[in-house]
């Protein structure tokens, strides 16, 4: 419930030109103009929340006004379904984001649907929280051109369409990925991963994701930590020492049509105690 301060002035005559009557007039027609602007910014403040997210469509926390790349409108829950809306700054859609509910805490489903450059559906990802799986689709022109299932990030099966004829796969060739298995890449965390030994006097933990940005050539362009201020310095240094030591190559993200794209790639590196 908002509070609203009002600060009333006493009319009195300071010019001789001007009648006491209109001087007061005027001051209460500023005054109930300025109740009114202030109601309805509280009104819409009560249906949406707008947050601004950095290039990695994170919410900005200490970071400067330059970082600011998209906005996002938060609505809230209307019949067990949240609406968020990500926009850039000019207004162009981005990505729409439906969060179904059971009752008013319990997320169950959580639908993206994201849009190219004419505003025309590209992606739509469906994930189930309680199972872990979901259903990635691409589309071009309006028309369903890949499908994915996924368990737990893993894609089970998936299939594109390649010449106009659906090819079965068993990766999403439209996002980039590691030239190994993603068991391989685990393998080489798990060997060459070192636990920082002061975090681990500090019983200090988390997640370190590290953004790499994967050229169309396979190589990689740029490295950034998305999560600095959530996780301690000593874990994001080993994470990105050991993402530097992996030699084993990327491959780029495919557009609709085959052919290879700049892209981000998104990689968490687990450091747990136990």
């Amino acid at each position: 419930m908002g509070i609203l301060f009002v600060t009333f002035y006493i009319c009195q005559p300071i010019n001789y030109k001007v009648k006491p009557f209109d001087s007061c007039m005027k001051k209460f027609i500023y005054l109930v103009f300025f109740i009114f602007l202030s109601s309805s910014s509280f009104l819409v403040a009560q249906k949406s929340k707008t947050v601004f997210l950095d290039k990695h469509f994170r919410p900005l926390t200490s970071k400067s006004i330059e970082d600011h790349q998209y906005q996002k409108t938060i609505f809230p829950i209307s019949e067990g379904i949240q609406k968020e809306r990500i926009q850039e700054l000019n207004g162009k859609l981005i990505r729409v984001i439906s969060n179904e509910f059971e009752g008013k805490k319990n997320l169950i489903r959580s639908i993206t649907e994201e849009y190219g450059e004419n505003e025309s559906i590209h992606k739509i990802s469906t994930l189930e929280l309680s199972t872990k799986k979901e259903m990635i689709e691409y589309f071009q022109e309006g028309k369903l051109v890949a499908r994915f299932l996924c368990n737990d990030n893993e894609v089970v099966f998936g299939w594109r369409v390649i010449d106009g004829e659906q090819v079965e796969t068993s990766r999403n060739e439209f996002e980039p990925d590691f030239a190994v298995s993603k068991q391989q890449f685990k393998d080489f965390l798990r060997s060459n991963l070192n636990f920082p030994e002061k975090a681990r006097k500090k019983s200090i933990q988390g997640i370190v994701t590290i953004a790499l940005e994967i050229m169309p050539d396979g190589s990689v362009n740029t490295m950034e930590i998305v999560n600095q201020d959530e996780v301690s310095p000593m874990l994001q240094e080993e994470a990105k020492r050991v993402i530097t030591a992996f030699d084993k190559g990327y491959k780029p993200a495919l557009d609709v049509n085959g052919n290879p794209v700049r892209k981000w790639m998104y990689v968490p590196v687990r450091f747990s105690l136990g």
